[in-house]
């Protein structure tokens, strides 16, 4: 695998953004990156955004991993680029709507809080965008502090966004960000432990692999997408649980926020387990076991 020039390019802008002092001390890193324009990576040149594809963004998301960067980016920069109506895309783009989601297998809205828009699945697979006002938040326990979880509840109705399973292609190419953002956290745990980087550069091999076929998905058949997704973020989540493991076999010392954000991201859009489960359901051709 090597990456294109524009796509290192476009990583490095990133990693150089997220060393910038922050301005708001709740998401650092945020105001940074949405000068870079990288919040608006997969929304259109019309609407203000980048317009690239998603594999592009690969590396990128890696370096936002290896800072263990806060905030809802999976959610704004490609949940929200890619369910939202188009009104919504240029306040993305110019980061200024931040966005968060249940949706899927997701049972809680990470960093709901600090959002401007919620996307959330009522009962029957209708998928509706509603404002913080209209919903009541509830927070939940986590593994990390830096990434809250709420449960939402509310009776008042959204914007419809349509049916559940029109979001399964935008679920899977988050489940894939979020792959890459452990890689980033498996290289920077690799890094301060001293560990040799092989999983976690097996790992991100699958992720641009699966970054690639995920947006590429009307032309694949969905066992093949599954099995490239589901590789991924099970490599992924192992590689950087590893890493964390040796971390703390070594004891304290002060890495306690990548950790904890393994743990979390590890469970984002499926664990393992799930995810190893849906690829051998895939491999034997089980769709029933894997359209979740």
């Amino acid at each position: 695998m090597a990456y294109t020039d524009e796509q290192l390019g476009l990583a490095a802008q990133v990693r150089a953004a997220l060393l910038t002092p922050p301005a708001d001390a709740r998401l650092p890193g945020w105001d940074a990156l949405g000068a870079t324009g990288f919040l608006g990576c997969l929304v259109s040149p019309a609407s203000g955004g980048l317009g690239l594809r998603f594999a592009d963004t690969v590396p990128a998301f890696t370096e936002t991993g290896r800072v263990a960067l806060p905030g809802p980016l999976v959610e704004t920069c490609v949940l929200g680029a890619l369910l939202l109506p188009e009104r919504f895309h240029g306040p993305l783009a110019r980061g200024e709507l931040r966005v968060s989601a249940r949706v899927g297998d997701t049972v809680y809205a990470p960093d709901a809080d600090t959002a401007g828009l919620l996307v959330v699945e009522r009962p029957g697979g209708v998928l509706e965008a509603l404002p913080p006002s209209a919903v009541r938040l509830t927070p939940r326990p986590g593994l990390d502090p830096a990434r809250r979880l709420f449960s939402v509840s509310t009776e008042r109705p959204g914007i419809p966004l349509g049916m559940r399973v029109s979001a399964l292609p935008a679920l899977r190419i988050a489940t894939v960000a979020v792959a890459a953002q452990l890689v980033g956290l498996a290289r920077h745990l690799c890094a301060v432990a001293d560990l040799p980087p092989d999983a976690a550069d097996c790992a991100g091999s699958l992720v641009y692999d699966a970054a690639v076929v995920a947006g590429d998905h009307a032309s694949r058949t969905e066992g093949e997408v599954v099995r490239a997704v589901s590789a991924a973020k099970a490599a992924a989540g192992e590689a950087a649980a590893g890493a964390a493991h040796a971390i703390l076999r070594q004891g304290p010392r002060g890495h306690d926020l990548w950790v904890a954000r393994v743990w979390s991201l590890g469970s984002a859009y499926g664990d393992t387990g799930l995810h190893r489960a849906r690829l051998r359901a895939a491999r034997l051709g089980s769709p029933e076991l894997y359209r979740r």
